[in-house]
């Protein structure tokens, strides 16, 4: 009987894209943080354009047409040396255990710092050590299953197996928050969608796998979170040019006012953290009910 062939792959090419192969669904997903810049959820941003049949995502970061390719990657000589392991096993694991037999582990060369498992008052490690109270453990669970890159997975018994979100098999193009704005994210890719290196070895099977799309990472083709030092010290430095502008302008202007000035964009900071506050709490609202 000849092996049916999978529907669905991504192909990655020598120094280049990646070549999806089937009508793979391509998403935008979206972190939604707290007031505090803490992811808590993804959001659905619906899906993106796509050809039909197959279609190429960058992976060098460099493309005009995010996320898609646009062939810079010949031009810039990029270089896309794959050197992650994935056919496992991932290296060092870390076991944290609960008193009612929850068992979260974090495959350490997985994590690609995507911040669901961080919050300013409490994390995975210590919800799962008090995973007897129930509230604790499914906070604990949910923190797992909003890893993107599976480094985190669990068990609901100390010696049973592993348990999995279900996710659809699909690509999602990902956006994360931090304190200067939003930034890209690496390419999640979900559902055991089978992903083959350009050397054609094939992944271990997966259910959650985030692929580098900057073209930094140091464990390519996988993410490791280079992306994300990388764009907020781009944001930083922007942040820093726009307030020089405005100072070097005020400074050229006789009839600026730098006190006025001065009060007038605290009052804009605190309104823009109101709003903030606010959108979060109807969020937060909306989603209890």
């Amino acid at each position: 009987m000849t092996e049916q062939k999978p529907l669905f792959k991504i192909k990655i090419i020598k120094d280049g894209p990646y070549r999806v192969v089937g009508d793979v669904p391509f998403v935008k997903k979206s972190q939604h943080c707290s007031s505090y810049g803490e992811p808590l959820d993804w959001v659905d941003g619906g899906e993106l354009e796509h050809n039909a049949g197959s279609y190429l995502l960058c992976r060098c970061g460099k493309s005009k047409n995010m996320p898609y390719c646009d062939n810079t990657h010949i031009d810039s000589g990029w270089v896309g040396d794959e050197t992650a392991i994935t056919d496992g096993p991932f290296g060092r694991d870390l076991n944290y255990y609960g008193p009612t037999g929850l068992t979260v582990t974090k495959h350490v060369r997985l994590c690609m710092n995507s911040g669901f498992c961080v919050l300013k008052d409490t994390d995975f490690t210590e919800l799962t050590e008090k995973s007897g109270d129930p509230v604790k453990k499914a906070r604990a669970i949910k923190m797992v299953e909003d890893c993107p890159s599976g480094s985190l997975t669990y068990k609901l018994e100390r010696n049973g197996a592993n348990v999995e979100p279900d996710l659809p098999m699909e690509i999602a193009d990902t956006y994360e928050c931090t304190q200067y704005g939003e930034i890209r994210g690496p390419l999640w890719v979900m559902g055991y969608i089978p992903i083959e290196r350009a050397d054609g070895e094939e992944f271990i099977p997966r259910n959650r796998v985030t692929l580098c799309s900057c073209g930094h990472s140091r464990i390519k083709p996988l993410c490791d979170g280079t992306h994300r030092p990388l764009q907020e010290n781009a944001l930083r430095r922007k942040q820093r040019e726009e307030r020089e502008s405005q100072r070097l302008q005020q400074a050229q202007d006789p009839e600026s006012n730098p006190e006025q000035d001065k009060a007038k964009r605290l009052s804009d900071q605190v309104s823009s953290a109101l709003k903030r506050l606010r959108n979060s709490f109807n969020k937060d609202q909306n989603q209890q009910s």
